[in-house]
């Protein structure tokens, strides 16, 4: 699936250079967080053991990517897909079986959760990649008929920067779908980022709160909701197990 002169090591392609300021942070945050998983661990995801310290959001998570596969499913057709963000490759994996002729490169930058990925999900039709998106230069242009941000655009400071390289890398009509990932009106944000300093201040890494971004409803206007959550007291009152995030989906029409 990619140049075959691009450096591969323990099954990773490298497209980039290696930056470990953001991931080492990040890997030894999520091992406290308790979400670093064994390889059967991780297979199983979106399912997971009762002693699962995030089973409940878990939950939460398999409810939005069975609602996503069934959108692929419904295309019936040979689909390129890139999955931006994708940390140990489960839902990279999901979209790849959704139904015949998908293919999916997963990308991150995270290298152990790469080679996990790798691991547990190496298949002809699925490739992880490691890559800064911004430093890849062209190798992904005019590529994929969609690409997935799952639980990973609050990492990116630019939407409009990001979103402007996605854009490049569709093919005719190719989309971009933004899943599990929170938007505020422009008056919660301060105090949302006020939160998430104290939460990574608590758990003993202050710095990764330069690493995590609160976007406004207004960055996403070209995208179209696929599925809103029900309001907070609705979930609560009727105890609804759903995603409490918008999934969210732009099209392009400027490539025809």
């Amino acid at each position: 699936m990619m140049d075959d002169n691009v450096q591969m090591i323990n099954g990773v392609r490298y497209l980039s250079q290696r930056e470990n300021s953001f991931s080492t942070s990040y890997v030894e945050l999520r091992k406290k967080e308790g979400r670093l998983l064994t390889d059967e661990e991780v297979s199983n995801l979106p399912d997971t053991d009762i002693s699962n310290p995030n089973r409940n959001e878990w939950v939460l998570r398999k409810r939005s990517t069975l609602r996503f596969i069934k959108y692929l499913k419904a295309k019936d057709r040979s689909l390129s897909v890139l999955d931006v963000g994708c940390g140990n490759g489960w839902f990279s994996h999901k979209m790849a079986f959704a139904s015949k002729g998908i293919s999916v490169v997963g990308l991150d930058i995270n290298e152990m959760e790469l080679e996990q990925a790798v691991r547990v999900f190496n298949s002809h039709n699925t490739e992880f990649v490691y890559g800064d998106l911004f430093e890849i230069g062209d190798i992904f242009n005019d590529r994929f008929d969609i690409i997935t941000l799952n639980a990973s655009v609050q990492y990116f400071k630019d939407l409009d920067k990001l979103f402007s390289l996605l854009k490049r890398f569709l093919r005719n009509k190719g989309e971009i779908h933004i899943i599990d990932s929170p938007f505020y009106n422009e008056t919660e944000i301060d105090a949302a980022r006020e939160r998430t300093q104290d939460y990574y201040t608590k758990m003993g890494f202050p710095e990764m709160g330069i690493h995590y971004f609160h976007h406004s409803h207004d960055c996403v206007k070209e995208f179209k909701a696929m599925y809103r959550p029900p309001a907070k007291i609705i979930r609560r009152v009727f105890r609804l197990k759903d995603s409490p995030f918008l999934w969210l989906r732009y099209i392009d029409q400027d490539n025809s």
